[in-house]
């Protein structure tokens, strides 16, 4: 997907983008309007804005997480999208979503480990079992 520069001037230069693509002598498969409906799906509130910031996918340039979300909210409210266009995007975010293994992941990451010395402090008691456990096999098993 590409990165996407919001400033001031990117609403306007977007829809007159729009207007074009609605043209009749304009032969395309509105690629556009559908890349809009379906940032506005991604996009629903300031947290959606920061997430997409967070994965490099969005510059904001425009001030706070709120606009952003208004300016896609706002923009793609009366566009028809070609619903095939990101149906497998769709697919697949929601299938990656809907994986119990990579909330699990995610939610033990964010609720155990979300400060580094919490990770120090656990590998630190893994490594500490490992040698436990390998002086427990070596007092029971002495070598010869």
């Amino acid at each position: 997907m590409p990165r996407l520069l919001v400033d001031d001037s990117t609403a306007s230069k977007l829809m007159n983008l729009v207007a074009l693509e609605m043209c009749p002598d304009f032969n395309n498969d509105f690629e556009l309007t559908s890349y809009l409906c379906f940032m506005d799906t991604l996009i629903d509130t300031a947290e959606d804005v920061k997430e997409l910031r967070g994965g490099g996918m969005l510059h904001n340039y425009l001030g706070s997480d709120e606009e952003v979300a208004h300016i896609f909210n706002k923009m793609s409210r009366d566009l028809v999208p070609d619903q095939g266009m990101y149906g497998k995007v769709m697919e697949n975010i929601n299938k990656y979503c809907n994986n119990e293994l990579t909330t699990t992941a995610a939610q033990a990451y964010y609720t155990h480990f979300s400060n580094p010395w919490t990770f120090l402090g656990f590998s630190a008691a893994m490594l500490g079992l490992l040698f436990s456990a390998v002086q427990a096999y070596c007092s029971l098993f002495k070598p010869s």
